[in-house]
């Protein structure tokens, strides 16, 4: 929990949040959505009131074998994972975070490393990599995406970020300038810089005092080793979360990311200020352009809440 320095004020809430870290088989859906099922459920025994939980990037065909992802690629609406995950979702009353490989039917865009939010309501935001590896093949393999959705979700503003993301400030930072308090994103950073994978995880969150969960890929693969474990960190960069063998948990305040910024300053000037109205977001129009030099616009599917939590 944030430290006691800055907690003035009654706190909101917690939410629990879980990132697992878990290691998927490659090109298997049904093993690896029956991994996270177990997974989803241990930790649902651990903490009942669990709201949040991440799973690694590109978690249902695995990271590995990237040559040949495009024969696990889905419908981020109508796949076969998105059918599982938002029925586990609405089955344990919480959200699920996942990454997977995207195809477009009917279109030539390519496939995409792709990350689904899932709640009880069905799909509520699907983000596209931006940022691809190039030590790797996911360069040549992936179409790298464009828009960051930040969406209502659970009774926080949250958005979506993938791995290499996280390498850069860009991707968290249009977020929180658009309101998000909370990023979730999942992960495979592979060794030996999981080192880098916790600081960037931290820097992320301190940089746009937001709240960060990240949940990493962990296993031998031909390709390389993953061991470092994905975690939660507060808006002031520190880790908040616990292990319990796969899992990370942690108790988020959703009222930290505000108090932090009146104690330590905001470092977002432009960020977007959201007021709520009878039930319903209301934005608030703002001068300051975004980190990347563009005025965010808020789509429809940012103003609704599709998580029935």
């Amino acid at each position: 929990m944030i430290r006691a320095d800055f907690t003035g004020g009654s706190p909101m809430p917690t939410q629990a949040v879980a990132t697992l870290n878990l290691g998927p088989k490659p090109g298997d859906l049904e093993h690896n959505l029956s991994l996270a099922e177990r997974a989803i459920r241990e930790a649902k025994s651990l903490e009942p009131d669990l709201r949040w939980v991440v799973l690694p990037e590109l978690f249902t065909c695995g990271y590995s074998a990237l040559e040949t992802v495009h024969l696990s690629a889905e419908d981020a609406e109508r796949g076969e994972s998105a059918r599982f995950f938002v029925s586990l979702a609405r089955e344990l009353g919480l959200c699920i975070a996942y990454g997977f490989a995207e195809t477009v039917p009917g279109s030539v865009t390519g496939v995409f490393d792709s990350a689904n939010l899932v709640g009880a309501g069905g799909v509520i935001a699907t983000y596209r990599k931006r940022n691809l590896v190039e030590t790797t093949p996911e360069y040549r393999v992936f179409t790298p995406g464009v828009e960051l959705p930040v969406v209502e979700a659970g009774g926080l503003r949250v958005a979506l970020a993938v791995c290499w993301d996280l390498g850069f400030p860009e991707v968290a930072r249009e977020a929180a300038a658009r309101g998000a308090d909370l990023v979730l994103a999942p992960a495979a950073w592979r060794d030996p810089w999981g080192a880098q994978y916790g600081l960037a995880c931290a820097a992320r969150a301190l940089d746009s005092g937001i709240h960060l969960a990240s949940a990493n890929q962990i296993g031998d693969y031909p390709e390389a080793r993953f061991s470092a474990t994905g975690h939660v960190y507060g808006p002031d960069g520190a880790r908040i979360s616990h292990g319990f063998g796969a899992a990370s948990l942690a108790d988020m305040d959703p009222g930290a990311p505000e108090r932090w910024r009146g104690f330590y300053g905001d470092t977002l000037p432009e960020r977007e200020r959201v007021s709520v109205v009878g039930g319903e977001p209301l934005e608030i129009e703002r001068s300051a352009v975004s980190p990347l030099g563009l005025r965010p616009t808020l789509s429809a599917v940012s103003r609704l809440s599709l998580a029935d939590s």
